[in-house]
């Protein structure tokens, strides 16, 4: 593929990733300023739709980059440019990441009953709990990924820079890896990053996934009894259908990432086509599942292509919408 192609292609992928994600975000800002209230659903599902169009596009700009430049990763000192995009790329997918647990938690907890006082109390006071958590996640990792900007080449290292290039391949250059301007432990420095891009967030989803998945089971099981009240499972089966569904996309997302990755250390063939196809399936994909079980959404998206009119959810059985309280 040409030039030309990798850019139409990375381009196509990016509109994907983004365009679910501006929907979305522009109408559920809509509807917080009908309400004149910011829910915890609608306060994380805006925080996602933001990071993910944030996230696309800077995996585009990366890309194009690599095409353009095909040794931008070899120049010194860094560019503002590159340290900039490998920051906020780092920092809007533990954002979006850990929004998506946190969606994870704030469901089980409102939808799974206990018998804990302890967890009683947190169920009373879950919006509360998840709000903070959310605002701390995005201040935290602003804050946690600012050294990416001390990025840089090493002085000592004077070893000879290949530009041989090739689109059906990566940069096969001899570039020296990158360190940390300040003095840091930067072992320990990625070890952390890495834990806060997939184990701990996955401790967070996969429980609280698996809890909801066994109260639906046993609520459709105690409704079998009363079929007049049947219907009541429905919101159950729709926020364990998101969250397991988000789960699924975030796994997805961090797999094609991984061998991404080994493909490149291993120096195979491989294009950063694979990033930017990685980074907008995560966001198309998440726009879509996070539209799907909403009904507000999903009324705006048929009223933009059916001329219908959107109506405000009014029933707990057909959306996603858990009250805050």
């Amino acid at each position: 593929m040409t030039v030309a192609g990798h850019v139409l292609v990375s381009v196509v992928m990016a509109f994907a990733g983004v365009s679910g994600n501006m929907f979305n975000l522009i109408f559920t800002i809509q509807q917080h300023l009908k309400s004149k209230k910011i829910q915890t659903v609608g306060l994380i599902l805006s925080i996602i739709s933001v990071n993910n169009i944030v996230l696309v596009i800077v995996i585009l700009m990366l890309v194009l980059s690599v095409f353009i430049v095909p040794t931008i990763w070899c120049i010194r000192p860094y560019p503002f440019f590159l340290r900039t995009v490998i920051y906020l790329m780092f920092n809007c997918s533990c954002v979006s990441f850990w929004s998506i647990a946190w969606q994870s938690l704030f469901y089980c907890i409102k939808v799974v009953n206990f018998s804990s006082e302890c967890l009683i109390s947190l169920k009373r006071n879950i919006s509360t709990v998840i709000n903070t958590a959310v605002l701390l996640s995005c201040s935290g990792f602003s804050v946690f990924f600012l050294p990416i900007f001390t990025l840089d080449l090493p002085t000592t290292d004077t070893r000879n820079v290949s530009t041989n290039y090739s689109l059906n391949a990566t940069l096969n250059a001899t570039c020296p890896s990158p360190t940390f301007l300040v003095k840091m432990d930067e072992m320990a420095y990625i070890v952390t990053t890495l834990f806060f891009l997939c184990p701990i967030p996955l401790m967070i989803m996969l429980p609280t996934s698996l809890r909801m998945v066994g109260h639906l089971c046993a609520h459709t099981l105690a409704l079998r009894k009363n079929q007049t009240q049947v219907q009541g499972s429905d919101s159950y089966v729709l926020v364990c259908k998101l969250t397991i569904s988000l789960v699924g996309v975030y796994l997805t997302t961090l797999f094609i990432v991984f061998l991404f990755m080994v493909i490149r250390m291993m120096e195979g063939t491989i294009t950063y086509l694979t990033l930017a196809f990685a980074f907008s399936f995560y966001g198309g994909m998440s726009s879509v599942i996070l539209t799907a079980s909403n009904r507000y959404l999903k009324e705006k998206l048929w009223s933009l292509f059916c001329c219908r009119k959107a109506q405000e959810p009014t029933s707990k059985s057909q959306t996603c919408e858990t009250v805050d309280g």
